[in-house]
């Protein structure tokens, strides 16, 4: 009986792995040269090149742990290290804002600068700033804070920040959120942020829903609460009404995604919607959050808006208009360079802030 000649199985290439991972990166498939790099790793550990491109790559993708520990085996492995070390520096002592879904709201990048003059409007001198943040995700606005607490307040920063990061809730968030919270890059991500803010900025983050967190905390303790956290009704609701007692007087309350006021809108399709997260006006056909328009507007009625950041003043008996004209508004240059035009051709039109640094 004849046997079948049994070949044996030929290991892949190294190179030509890490070729296929080159021409993924070419072709701007970011996410699925990751594998192909991991491969090419595995099948040559000693090579420090290819272990240098995945530690970029898995870094921009919020794999911050198992980059650093590709960069420190590249470095044990050189014969001159100094290039390596040089690249490990700058990775991990910049800001992270590479990741998928990480700038939220892009279609509105201005609000970053309305977020940052509602701090300065909030601000008492000389005293320490207590702000309280609903609705972390990677920590996007955790280069806004203290770049705010650097160029305008000089005092001291507390900031409490509220999140689940995908322990539970994950499903409340679009597609690729819901993916970076459920394989923990978002808070990965957010960690390297916060080890990243100015020195006069203390930050806490509290891992968990609003629900379980809120009711913990000190009264009367904060001059900004900013809440973006869940859009569906019920829990936007429960937010401002567990904030309220929590905020100083003539401290401000506000948030994101406010792109129509109820008054505006169907009250029947916003009723209807109330628990959904984005959905078109059929009034006006714009997009829209229901859930958002309708707690604010039951909690706080009309409220100031700003290209969908919304804000109020706490006073005596109740909540006031916000004006910011008075107030200074930080430019956030850590945007990408596209959007930089979008956001001095907004304010060039209007003349809602003092001025923008």
């Amino acid at each position: 009986m004849d046997q079948a000649v049994l070949e044996p199985v030929r290991a892949s290439n190294p190179d030509e792995v890490f070729q296929r991972a080159q021409d993924l990166i070419k072709d701007q498939k970011h996410e699925a040269a990751l594998p192909v790099l991991e491969e090419a790793v595995a099948l040559a550990p000693e090579n420090g090149s290819y272990r240098i491109v995945l530690a970029y790559y898995l870094f921009r993708f919020g794999e911050i742990a198992r980059a650093m520990a590709h960069l420190d085996t590249a470095i044990t492995q050189a014969d001159d290290p100094s290039s390596i070390l040089e690249l490990k520096a700058k990775l991990m002592g910049d800001w992270h804002t590479h990741m998928p879904a990480f700038f939220q709201g892009a279609h509105a990048p201005e609000r970053q600068v309305y977020m940052s003059a509602a701090m300065h409007a909030a601000h008492s001198p000389g005293e320490t700033f207590e702000l309280l943040e609903i609705g972390s995700f990677a920590g996007a606005s955790l280069i806004t804070w203290p770049n705010t607490v650097e160029k305008l307040l000089n005092v001291d920063c507390r900031v409490d920040c509220i999140d689940p990061w995908g322990d539970f809730g994950a499903d409340f968030y679009p597609d690729t959120m819901t993916v970076a919270l459920e394989n923990n890059r978002a808070f990965q991500v957010f960690r390297h942020n916060m080890s990243r803010c100015h020195e006069r900025l203390e930050v806490t983050a509290h891992r968990g829903t609003s629900r379980t967190i809120l009711p913990s905390l000190q009264e009367r303790r904060f001059d900004m609460i900013y809440i973006d956290g869940s859009h569906h009704y019920a829990d936007v609701r429960f937010d401002i009404t567990a904030c309220t007692p929590l905020l100083k007087t003539g401290g401000i309350i506000c948030g994101d995604d406010l792109e129509l006021q109820v008054g505006a809108c169907d009250r029947r399709f916003v009723m209807e919607h109330k628990e959904s997260d984005l959905v078109q006006d059929p009034r006006s056909g714009v997009w829209f959050h229901p859930g958002v328009s309708l707690a604010v507007g039951e909690c706080l009625g009309e409220v100031s808006t700003f290209r969908g950041f919304w804000a109020m003043r706490k006073s005596g008996d109740g909540f006031e208009k916000l004006s910011l004209k008075d107030a200074t508004g930080i430019f956030p240059r850590h945007w990408p360079e596209k959007f930089h035009g979008q956001i001095y051709r907004h304010f060039e039109k209007l003349d809602e802030i003092a001025r923008m640094i």
